[in-house]
């Protein structure tokens, strides 16, 4: 794993969500790979909430973080909703 202190300054780790439909990539400077990995997923997970309220059933999405192009964490996030009988 990538030590905050690698980074010059505060880390800039980049958030990828990617999914069959979409591609979204932002950059953040944050104190520590656990506060992106928190970001990276609320954020997949808001994306989530408002395609199933748009009616989609299922929504799942690939979350990456990257900080100076290496690779540290990736994640599957998934939101889904069935009706009970």
């Amino acid at each position: 794993m990538l030590s905050a202190n690698r980074c010059a300054g505060m880390p800039t780790y980049c958030i990828h969500v990617v999914n069959q439909d979409f591609e979204a990539q932002n950059n953040h400077e944050l104190v520590s790979l656990e506060i992106a990995r928190d970001q990276a997923i609320k954020g997949a997970l808001q994306i989530g909430v408002a395609e199933v309220g748009e009616g989609k059933p299922f929504f799942a999405a690939e979350v990456k973080i990257d900080c100076d192009g290496e690779q540290l964490a990736r994640y599957v996030v998934s939101v889904g909703v069935s009706p009970l009988r």
